[in-house]
């Protein structure tokens, strides 16, 4: 009886491994290499095209550390691709000195990127809001120096230079501060560290004028400007108390631009369509004569996750500062009718979006003193 003869794979040698790994890693670094070319040349490519008045931002990266990081890695791809690349030994003469010349290089620019240092890269805020500018500042030794740049997406152009002494970063350390007269963004800054900081001082021609950037919707609520070298601080003024009337159309103009920011219409909790006008609004006593107005809304929409995000950056825009509680979100201002909202989802429980609107304490009528 004839048996029928198996055949069993030899093994994968470990030269045969070996190559093939080299041949992974050396798809590796030939991917990365060509992507950091890429990035060189889109970078050059907008360079070339503004005269270099417009940089690229993601992030904190900006053109400069960004083709700095590019160069790093391709620099680096090049010298393992080298050292990685299997040659005939003839050819070992003109690719040792290759390698070295590689490595040295690519040793170099890691050196220099490393030293440099990555920017800082600060929103100039005004009121606590975003403006349409960012302030990407450096130290290098003793040295410090800064480019504002307008913000047009990832694009940003060059509007302005800064400086600092010994290497300060006012912009960084919030050490500016800014007038809006309506058209133009006028701005001081120190240039010097202080150990006691106090107000900075807006007296004299500003370091720099900028044009106010309309027709954007910029975030609130950002971190307001440190005390700095400068003026005494001014002493806050009281805000006059809102009248109740004033107080309740402030209330009712703010409970309509959240239920317009929703998404869909609008429901209550029976699936109904929404009645602002049927929801009446309490008041309570506060301090000795005056009265505290408060509006508590619950309400279902098309999406309710969507239309909470949209409806607190309705208030954001607005100019309320942000605030955060146990499962709540809360919006707040000092100086106006409205003094808090807070809003919660709670689709999980019932289906509904809950809000509070409460105003600041209110008067019958205003001092006629």
């Amino acid at each position: 009886m004839s048996g029928a003869v198996e055949t069993i794979d030899a093994p994968a040698s470990p030269l045969r491994r070996s190559v093939r790994t080299r041949r992974r890693v050396l798809l590796v670094f030939g991917i990365l290499l060509g992507v950091s070319v890429l990035i060189l040349a889109f970078l050059l490519a907008v360079d070339a095209w503004s005269n270099g008045e417009v940089s690229v931002l993601v992030g904190p990266f900006g053109s400069e550390p960004m083709s700095g990081l590019a160069l790093v890695v391709a620099l680096v791809c090049l010298a393992a691709g080298l050292c990685l690349i299997p040659v005939p030994r003839r050819w070992l003469v003109l690719l040792v000195p290759a390698r070295l010349v590689a490595i040295g290089a690519a040793g170099l620019a890691v050196f220099v990127w490393g030293i440099t240092g990555m920017p800082s890269v600060t929103p100039l805020a005004n009121d606590g809001c975003e403006t349409g500018y960012v302030v990407e500042e450096r130290s290098f030794l003793l040295a410090g120096f800064g480019t504002v740049y307008r913000q047009d997406g990832i694009f940003y152009t060059r509007m302005a230079t800064t400086s600092g002494d010994d290497g300060y970063q006012p912009f960084h350390d919030n050490a500016y501060a800014v007038t809006d007269d309506g058209t133009s963004l006028h701005v001081w800054y120190i240039v010097k560290s202080v150990s006691e900081p106090e107000p900075v001082s807006t007296a004299g021609e500003p370091a720099f004028t900028l044009p106010k950037v309309t027709g954007r919707g910029f975030t609130c609520g950002l971190a307001r400007p440190a005390a700095v070298q400068g003026a005494p601080a001014p002493t806050p003024a009281v805000p006059v108390p809102p009248t109740i009337v004033e107080s309740q159309q402030s209330i009712q103009e703010m409970a309509a631009m959240s239920l317009d920011a929703a998404v869909g219409v609008v429901k209550d909790g029976n699936g109904q369509a929404f009645d602002l006008a049927a929801v009446p609004a309490m008041s309570a006593a506060c301090d000795e004569t005056g009265a505290r107005v408060t509006l508590t809304l619950a309400f279902q929409t098309a999406d309710n996750s969507a239309s909470l995000g949209r409806i607190l950056a309705a208030w954001d825009k607005a100019g309320y500062l942000p605030d955060r509680a146990i499962q709540e979100d809360i919006r707040y201002s000092d100086t106006r009718p409205v003094e808090t909202m807070s809003i919660r989802d709670k689709t999980t429980i019932d289906g509904l979006i809950h809000m509070q609107i409460t105003s600041r304490c209110s008067t019958t009528a205003h001092d006629s003193s």
